[in-house]
């Protein structure tokens, strides 16, 4: 009968993985979040300077033929009794008030075991963030633990996205995002932003604490949102309590919390589980920022650069259809360290062209070149005739005994204006060209014969 039970909790905390994301916030009750505080918090200075502690784990030297301190072979799995884990879950002195059952054993298997190598995914990416994100916790006072809820919620890929409108690192929904002061347009996402959404999500998780004061209730309201919440609280008898309001709690969020526990412990414990960080594979060590005013293309950031468009989405995973929009503002474009010379070595010309692009696209009227038709009848020879005053194309034409469309043909005309002094080819029977040479022209009408064939051209 246990294994059985044992056996339905993995099937539904497979399901729970994969779902959790999908998590239902609310807007909060109290719509009073500070429009100063959005503009201080997610100020261009602050995010510029953020950046460059993006892949701030390449500069370390890491040791790419780890060894494990307890002897464990690369694929050996690592369980312990439930003793254990309860000592260290309690040795860890959190913040958070940890506490170990079987609801968390299994998420720790779980994670160690049937989901071993997306957890060493996990601890792989989190190099590329969490300087980011730890530096937020500090400042604002909080438990450094809390940003391993980016790993229950998205797994750290910044591109996700859920069936309930969520995404991002910290899987923000949408009207959540908007009342947080975050950017999400066609354009630009930034829930999607490991920065600012790191901000954002983390200002969130404070606010709610201030509301609930029980980090578990905060976790919870996060996931499932504070308006549903308190209902459950209500149903529960008005208790602020995480584990007596879990009954009324839906499944998801029930699981939500022991999963975060399960791998805060594996977080603190990766070399007694034999956890091997995978970490991103990339082929630049540092990044910076540009500020960009005018609308760019990846393309044309892509050939002028040499950056490729996978590193470029990477890098800017806030951007939605590979099109950075024209804004006062600015927007902070990431690049390789390796590449910024280069783009600010080309981004006046760049820009200059694309400022007039659309004008000259939408107004301009092109008249397509005409090329000079030569003959190929060999009997033909070329002379020139300077145009003088009052010449027409119907005079000419009548002159040398040939069409108008044949004057306008052989000079590539656009229309029957003629400019005085310029020349005309005209192509004439060589025996005509000697009798016009032999008599006496008008002086209306002046001509240079040329002795070489027409088909000669």
């Amino acid at each position: 009968m246990r294994l059985r039970n044992t056996l339905h909790f993995f099937i539904f905390a497979i399901i729970f993985l994969a779902a959790c994301t999908n998590f239902n916030q609310d807007r909060m009750a109290d719509s009073s979040f500070d429009s100063e505080q959005k503009k201080k918090m997610l100020s261009s200075a602050y995010l510029d300077s953020a950046t460059s502690q993006l892949f701030a784990h390449h500069q370390q030297q890491y040791d790419t033929s780890y060894r494990n301190p307890y002897g464990f072979q690369e694929r050996d799995i690592v369980l312990y009794p439930d003793s254990i884990y309860e000592r260290r879950i309690t040795s860890l002195h959190s913040l958070l008030p940890l506490v170990f059952n079987e609801q968390v054993k299994a998420y720790i298997e779980l994670y160690a075991f049937r989901k071993r190598d997306l957890t060493e995914r996990m601890l792989g990416k989190s190099a590329l963030y969490y300087p980011h994100i730890e530096k937020l916790l500090r400042k604002h006072q909080l438990p450094l633990d809390l940003k391993l809820l980016t790993m229950i919620e998205s797994a750290l890929r910044p591109t996700a996205e859920s069936s309930k409108s969520a995404a991002g690192l910290w899987q923000i929904r949408y009207n959540t995002g908007k009342w947080l002061g975050l950017t999400i347009n066609d354009f630009i996402d930034e829930r999607r932003d490991p920065y600012t959404s790191s901000i954002a999500g983390i200002a969130y998780l404070k606010k709610l604490y201030t509301l609930y004061g029980d980090w578990w209730l905060a976790i919870a309201a996060y996931n499932y949102g504070p308006n549903n919440l308190n209902k459950a609280i209500v149903r529960a008898g008005n208790v602020k309590d995480y584990w007596k309001v879990t009954p009324y709690l839906p499944r998801e969020t029930r699981h939500y919390v022991p999963a975060f526990i399960a791998m805060v412990y594996l977080y603190h414990f990766q070399d007694e589980h034999n956890l091997r960080p995978q970490f991103p594979d990339v082929s630049f060590k540092s990044v910076d920022t540009v500020r960009i005013y005018d609308k760019i293309a990846f393309d044309e950031i892509v050939q002028y650069t040499g950056v490729s468009k996978k590193e470029l989405a990477m890098l800017n995973p806030a951007i939605m259809q590979e099109i950075i929009p024209a804004s006062q503002e600015g927007y902070r474009l990431v690049l390789p360290v390796s590449k910024i010379a280069t783009f600010e070595k080309i981004r006046t010309d760049l820009f200059q062209a694309n400022r007039w692009k659309e004008e000259v696209a939408m107004t301009a009227r092109v008249i397509k070149g005409k090329k000079a038709i030569v003959p190929k009848a060999k009997h033909l020879i070329r002379i020139t005739h300077t145009i003088q005053p009052g010449n027409t194309l119907d005079e000419i034409s009548r002159h040398y005994g040939c069409t108008v469309q044949d004057l306008i043909d052989w000079n590539g005309l656009y229309d029957s204006m003629l400019q005085i002094g310029n020349e005309l080819k005209v192509y004439i029977p060589q025996e005509q060209a000697f009798h016009l040479q032999a008599s006496t022209i008008s002086t209306d009408f002046s001509s240079n014969f040329l002795r070489s064939p027409a088909h000669s051209e």
